[in-house]
């Protein structure tokens, strides 16, 4: 037979007695015994026909998860957002009614199921957004006592403590004072106790759906999984769709790096090249934009500096947008100021992802068919506007050609800079300097609204 999909109705919105399954799926008569279980609760079968169990549920200001996500059982806290505290049970996610607990690990959003199959049980939608990595050939080392390796987010050493091993995923990371294990999509092979370090069952395959703070989760047998990334690893994978890339995959090779020098642009000063109007350039506050592009730049003394909004972020999992200062081979500055490329990067954790950029500024010391990627805490380069533009200290920005080393160190970063500087190792994963091939395509809206600048 065929089944429709789940509308969950408006009824599950209050703790009343109506049948929250309808009009799609009539629930079961009072004491019927549940068969399965998923997202949207517990089924049994009348009648030759799937009929959802109605729960004792709470009031929806109490139960707040509801309609989408189920309340949870327990009060073990994975992740806290504005809608309230996350757990994990059953491999899914669900809403902590009230808790005391808290945590430090981001959660990430796993897709439930909106259809029901005709097999002898439900089955999970794939996720459009998944791919497949390729698997290691080295094996996990099986560690069968868990209490051996330190949990995520947990002590591991400093302060004279003994270094422990760290489960799976994971490596002990931190200063002499304090270590902690924390997420390492580069370390080669980790330890692997029964379970996951959330917890969940290891998958059976390398195929990922969600990543979450470095740590790479699948979808089998109707619930969330770890992947084992001692066996798949980021760095291997070929396998994204071509589907998922929404602009060309460029032939021309190239490499990239990173700055942020919060200098005013060069394709800011006018006359560059033949454009609606220069690169935007904005005041101390990186917001108020300056209409004057003779303006001295803040490197100089001056008062322009880059404009806040000139930093990348995420589109999807496997695209982003951005900005970046570039030399590219047989053309000037003329030719490349305020164009926009799509580069594939083919080396790092990041390889198969794309990143399109609009070109905002040019690198005396750059190479040919070289980007260098505005991205915060990526390095203050030659010139350091940005200790002027915040009023902070030279220290507090890592290394002068590279920036900060690891995630937590974007905390030292400027709250309005920060978002773009996590970028770098959730979306980005921590690619350090990935190589990459590229082509000129058509500039996206969401990047020229931010420069107002449109190669003619």
């Amino acid at each position: 037979m065929e089944f429709k999909s789940i509308l969950l109705a408006t009824a599950l919105l209050v703790s009343v007695k109506a049948c929250s399954f309808l009009p799609d799926y009539p629930c079961c008569k009072e004491g019927a015994e549940a068969i399965y279980e998923d997202a949207q609760g517990k089924w049994g079968v009348e009648n030759g026909q799937w009929c959802g169990i109605e729960p004792e549920q709470p009031s929806y200001a109490a139960c707040w998860s509801l309609p989408d996500y189920p309340c949870c059982e327990g009060t073990d806290v994975v992740y806290s957002d504005a809608s309230g505290d996350w757990g994990v049970e059953n491999g899914q996610w669900c809403g902590i009614v009230e808790t005391k607990v808290t945590t430090t690990t981001k959660k990430t959003t796993v897709e439930k199921t909106t259809e029901k199959s005709s097999s002898s049980q439900p089955t999970k939608t794939q996720n459009k957004g998944s791919y497949t990595m390729k698997p290691f050939e080295a094996k996990c080392t099986v560690n069968t006592d868990q209490t051996d390796c330190v949990e995520a987010w947990k002590q591991c050493g400093g302060s004279g403590m003994t270094e422990k091993c760290c489960q799976a995923g994971t490596s002990c990371k931190g200063s002499e004072g304090y270590k902690q294990c924390e997420p390492d999509v580069n370390a080669e092979l980790r330890p692997a106790t029964g379970k996951g370090p959330h917890g969940q069952k290891w998958c059976d395959t390398c195929t990922v759906y969600n990543v979450q703070d470095g740590f790479l989760w699948g979808w089998e047998d109707g619930r969330a999984c770890e992947i084992k990334m001692c066996e798949c690893n980021d760095i291997l994978n070929t396998d994204y769709t071509t589907w998922e890339h929404e602009y060309p995959i460029g032939k021309k090779k190239g490499n990239t790096t990173r700055y942020w020098d919060c200098c005013k642009p060069s394709c800011s000063w006018p006359e560059k090249a033949l454009v609606s109007q220069p690169v935007q350039q904005c005041k101390k506050d990186g917001i108020t934009p300056i209409t004057n592009f003779n303006a001295k730049s803040g490197c100089e003394g001056g008062e322009s500096f880059m404009c806040l909004n000139q930093q990348p972020w995420a589109v999807s999992e496997v695209l982003s947008y951005g900005y970046a200062a570039a030399s590219i081979a047989g053309l000037t500055e003329a030719d490349w100021c305020c164009r926009c490329y799509a580069l594939t990067f083919t080396t790092g954790p990041a390889k198969g992802k794309q990143i399109v950029v609009q070109v905002t500024n040019t690198g005396g010391d750059l190479g040919e068919n070289h980007f260098d990627l505005q991205i915060p805490g990526g390095g203050v380069g030659i010139f350091n506007g940005c200790s002027t533009q915040f009023n902070t200290d030279t220290d507090g920005w890592g290394e002068r050609y590279g920036g900060i080393g690891k995630r937590s160190d974007c905390e030292m970063l400027p709250e309005e800079i920060r978002q773009a500087c996590y970028w770098r190792f959730d979306w980005f994963l921590g690619s350090d300097n990935p190589e990459m091939v590229f082509d000129e395509v058509e500039c996206p809206i969401e990047l020229t609204q931010n420069t107002g600048c449109i190669h003619k």
